[in-house]
């Protein structure tokens, strides 16, 4: 029997796959957010709604050498999977909402700041998944593990800004804010 959890939770365990970026996402209710559908103000500037919200479990670089692994050997990817599914996916929503900045002339050589405004989450799943790979010889054991959160508005970058560790949240982290978009 799942013990008794506030009304905020929501949960999942389907294996949903490598998207076609080769990321590994949960896939969540825009709306169960908050996020509207027409832009935002904040700070005196305009921020796109996320169109499609989800808590990126993989980024891009991991999930492309688990997609090399899978191609290599199938059974990778079943225990992937099995380790995924096995996972309580729960989280709850909290009020650490954040101001994400990413000057992107350090990557591009543009002049294009990205902005995103994000919701922290509470997850065990997450460290509980990467410590799965890790023990699997998946990742290596010093592999960080990506905080939980969901995009919910963005400035420049349509997708937001990718938040590898909570080393570099920290960095990317221009403000708390108080209340709700």
């Amino acid at each position: 029997m799942k013990p008794d959890r506030p009304n905020n939770v929501s949960c999942t365990n389907n294996w949903p796959g490598l998207t076609s970026c080769n990321t590994l996402i949960i896939s969540v209710d825009r709306y169960d957010f908050g996020i509207k559908s027409s832009p935002v103000e904040y700070s005196g500037r305009n921020f796109i709604p996320k169109r499609e919200a989800h808590i990126t479990v993989l980024g891009t670089d991991l999930g492309t050498h688990l997609h090399q692994l899978f191609t290599d050997n199938p059974l990778v990817e079943q225990q992937v999977k099995q380790a995924f599914e096995s996972t309580d996916w729960c989280y709850t929503k909290t009020h650490d909402l954040r101001h994400l900045v990413r000057e992107n002339n350090e990557l591009t050589g543009a002049d294009k700041t990205e902005e995103s405004i994000i919701m922290r989450l509470e997850m065990r799943g997450m460290a509980e998944f990467y410590t799965k790979l890790k023990k699997l010889g998946l990742i290596h054991k010093d592999h960080p593990v990506p905080p939980p959160h969901v995009t919910l508005y963005t400035r420049n970058c349509d997708l937001g800004i990718g938040v590898h560790s909570e080393t570099e949240l920290i960095k990317l982290t221009s403000e708390h804010i108080d209340k709700p978009v």
